[in-house]
């Protein structure tokens, strides 16, 4: 497993490099960013999106096409959480379940942000292929999490062992219909942020490894949390090494 000292140091430097650029460096920095994490975690989800469709769902000026706009209000919704996220880099969070419904409704598209029940049904046909918690058992299992987050057991944890172990047990409790998965992600990668970590980006590449994993124990997902980390933090650095060559030239 990968050293996590190492891990922080190398997100620490990073986040202190990112912080010498000037505003125009910085805005291609966090624009190229941006656009990697969504369209990483739409690829995921089975959804690949172009450069242009995403360009255009965050940029509020471009006039979107009226059969597009449901899908990318999606995408604006996990800009605003990745938004949220960046904005508490070394807060301490509060976990709560309160945090979680934050979570997810941030995720919630334009006008469904009403929409913020517990799932109702077992799904038959779905993307996940791990067990899920039946319907009736979702608010029990949400409570045993929360119960969780006040315990001495979670307060010790590691930051990135504790984000794993939220990200696996939300995605197998699966509470919402349809975006409980980028919640998961979402609150593994506040906890990371949080604590000065680089997020965990999930590469689309991995989409059939990230399922499979979310069936067998939490090593395995840990291992590709901590791979996926590493290789995050390495094009992060390339994109930095770019952007600042480009501009001596």
């Amino acid at each position: 497993m990968k050293n996590y000292r190492q891990l922080f140091e190398s997100s620490e430097l990073l986040w202190e490099k990112l912080g010498m650029l000037n505003a125009a460096q910085r805005r291609t920095f966090d624009e190229r960013f941006m656009m990697s994490w969504i369209f990483h975690d739409f690829a995921l989800e089975g959804q690949m999106l172009s450069v242009a469709e995403i360009k255009a769902s965050i940029d509020d000026e471009i006039i979107s096409t009226p059969s597009l706009i449901p899908a990318y209000l999606h995408v604006k919704a996990v800009r605003d959480g990745i938004y949220m996220l960046l904005e508490t880099r070394g807060k301490r969070l509060q976990l709560s379940l309160e945090w979680l419904k934050k979570l997810h409704q941030t995720l919630l598209p334009q006008g469904k942000k009403d929409q913020v029940q517990y799932r109702k049904d077992n799904p038959i046909h779905r993307m996940y292929f791990h067990d899920l918690a039946p319907a009736d058992k979702i608010s029990y299992r949400m409570r045993k999490l929360t119960d969780w987050f006040r315990t001495e057991e979670c307060r010790k944890a590691h930051p990135i062992e504790l984000a794993v172990e939220v990200h696996r047990e939300l995605i197998r409790i699966f509470p919402w219909p349809d975006i409980s998965g980028r919640v998961a992600r979402l609150a593994m990668n506040a906890i990371l942020i949080a604590e000065n970590y680089w997020p965990c980006i999930l590469h689309h590449n991995e989409r059939q490894t990230y399922y499979d994993v979310l069936r067998l124990d939490q090593d395995q997902l840990l291992q590709l949390v901590l791979d996926s980390m590493d290789e995050g933090i390495r094009s992060s650095s390339r994109l930095y090494q770019s952007i600042v060559d480009s501009s001596r030239a």
